[in-house]
C-alpha cells in the first residue's frame, strides 16, 4: 500500500529519504532550509507499507504504479504505467 510521496536524495553527503505530500514540496522545502543537494541526484518516488512485513519501503514510480493499482488506491485512471501523488490524493 501506498502512504506517501517520497523522495530520495544526497542532501549535504548523506543519501536520505523524504516523506513528502507531494513531489515539489521537496524540493521548496529543500530551498528553504538553504540546503545545498544536486537536482540530478533527486529519484521521486513514494513510501509503500507492506502489511505482512511490516516495513516501509521507497519505490519508484513504476512500482508503486503497480502497488498502488494492485490495492485499489488509484483514484483517476493512469495510462502510462507511472504513479503521480495527483493519482492518489
Amino acid at each position: 500500500m501506498i502512504t506517501c510521496a517520497a523522495c530520495r536524495a544526497i542532501v549535504n553527503g548523506k543519501r536520505q529519504i523524504f516523506k513528502v505530500h507531494r513531489h515539489p514540496d521537496f524540493f521548496l522545502w529543500m530551498k528553504q532550509l538553504g540546503c545545498n543537494y544536486d537536482k540530478s541526484t533527486v529519484e521521486q518516488g513514494f513510501i509503500d507499507w507492506d502489511r505482512e512485513a511490516r516495513i516501509e519501503s521507497f519505490v519508484d514510480r513504476q512500482l508503486a504504479y503497480q502497488i498502488a493499482r494492485e490495492s485499489g488506491q488509484i483514484i483517476s485512471p493512469v495510462e502510462n504505467g507511472i504513479l503521480y501523488s495527483e493519482d492518489l490524493w
